[in-house]
């Protein structure tokens, strides 16, 4: 344990971790801010812009068809609805042209709410703003939807949360790979590992307390960063949006997001630094960790599209979003996405590849000499 309260501290006295905290909880703020300043908090008349929008439409397609340039579209109009123009006036095209050919849907034209909905910190945007009561009009994510392709049942992965908040703890994953890979890559680089294991010699027990003082760590930084900007994002629809749909269900969602962002948060802390172990170094960890995640998908897209349902941030990203883990399949000569496993599972293989570099890692830390 003294060894573990040893490692914890050492995490937040880093200049690193308290630099990128406060740069994060900065550009927060600044969103919230932009948030708070590009939303109103009255309710527009949507149906009177719609129709407004929608008539204007009508009345310019009505124009287009009544220019002289073009009697041979309004001949080949008459034939297909199978009507005499000669023995129509022009006010009864025109009623033709509003009512019929071109006659325009206000709903195609409904103007984008410009109130910020608190269910868009987990929805998309155009989810949230038909919600009303978010325990019943939910989607309930851990069943899948199946369709028929030819004479094959097709299961189809649900998208889970698709909104701000897990958008936002993918992209915190980064600062997790970045404080892993210089947890130990800083001591290589400054000799300090020789004498901890002076006064330590186990190297395994060094390795391991190191490992869960950087997860619980770095679990704990990233809750912490994602609870940051929830509370920035509902204060703003407070006060320039909606909060109708806010209920017990949508906070344990809120919650259960923040608390899987933060395991892999953790997760992909050990990750950096196992890789950092193994290369002595920490550009090389960050390079080779953000470098796949940039390249995976079209390396899986052009080379491997067995891998995509096995792929470390396709399951690291589908378990923070409760999403279903996706693979490719041709079916009928096309390639399709289709189910592979739960959200649960995805976590697993999460877990998986974190051990595959966790592993390896620590039989190098073991047996190599530091110097």
């Amino acid at each position: 344990m003294r060894l573990l309260r040893t490692e914890l501290i050492r995490f937040w006295s880093r200049r690193i971790v308290w630099a990128v905290a406060l740069v994060v909880m900065v550009v927060s703020t600044v969103a919230g801010i932009a948030v708070f300043a590009s939303h109103s908090n009255e309710a527009p008349d949507n149906e009177a812009l719609a129709r407004t929008e929608a008539e204007r439409a009508t009345e310019e397609c009505v124009r287009f068809f009544r220019n002289e340039e073009f009697d041979s579209d309004r001949e080949q109009i008459a034939r297909d609805f199978g009507f005499d123009l000669d023995s129509m006036t022009d006010a009864e095209f025109d009623e033709f042209l509003r009512t019929d050919l071109c006659y325009q849907d206000p709903q195609w034209f409904r103007p984008e709410d410009p109130r910020f909905f608190a269910a868009e910190i987990l929805v998309e945007s155009y989810e949230a703003r038909q919600m009303t009561d978010w325990s019943s009009e939910r989607e309930d994510y851990s069943v899948a939807d199946t369709y028929r392709f030819g004479v094959r049942e097709i299961r189809q992965a649900n998208d889970g949360f698709i909104g701000i908040l897990p958008v936002v703890a993918t992209f915190y994953l980064v600062i997790a790979v970045l404080i892993g890979a210089s947890f130990v890559g800083g001591e290589y680089r400054a000799g300090t590992l020789e004498n901890l294991l002076l006064w330590e010699p186990r190297r395994l027990r060094v390795l391991w307390t190191k490992f869960a003082a950087g997860f619980l760590s770095s679990a704990a930084l990233t809750a912490a960063l994602l609870a940051w900007l929830t509370v920035l994002l509902y204060l703003v629809a407070t006060q320039r949006g909606d909060t109708s749909a806010v209920d017990g269900r949508f906070w344990i969602d809120i919650g259960s997001t923040i608390g899987r962002g933060a395991l892999v948060g953790g997760l992909f802390f050990v990750a950096a630094m196992s890789v950092s172990i193994i290369a002595r170094n920490t550009a090389a960890a960050v390079g080779l960790i953000l470098g796949w995640f940039a390249i995976s998908n079209i390396v899986i897209e052009l080379a491997a599209k067995w891998l995509r349902q096995w792929e470390l941030f396709n399951n690291a990203t589908a378990f923070i979003r409760e999403a279903d883990a996706v693979r490719n399949e041709r079916i009928q000569g096309f390639w399709q996405t289709v189910y592979a496993h739960g959200y649960v599972e995805a976590g697993l293989v999460t877990v998986m590849w974190v051990a595959a570099l966790a592993l390896p890692a620590t039989l190098v830390f073991i047996r190599r000499d530091i110097d």
